[in-house]
């Protein structure tokens, strides 16, 4: 019953987009009488499953932290002094 617990938190955190607290949740209705500890192991199994390989996201700086743009981002965004 494990392996179909995580295959289904995988299904709801890749394809419905659940987050990982709804996702423990929603299998405690798939799986009546499942304890919770079970349930938040299978999600974080299919979390480290899902995200086991991806790359990590790309950090980019503000242009508020350059100044060339600092005074034209201020101003767009209505910022007074």
């Amino acid at each position: 019953m494990d392996a179909l617990m995580v295959a289904k938190a995988a299904f709801l955190l890749a394809d419905a987009h659940v987050s990982r607290q709804d996702a423990v949740h929603a299998l405690a209705e798939y799986f009546p009488g499942s304890a919770f500890d079970d349930r938040l192991r299978c999600v974080s199994e299919a979390w480290d499953m899902a995200h086991r390989g991806a790359p990590e996201g790309v950090v980019v700086a503000s242009q508020l932290a350059d100044a060339r743009y600092f005074a034209s981002a201020h101003e767009r965004h209505g910022f007074t002094d």
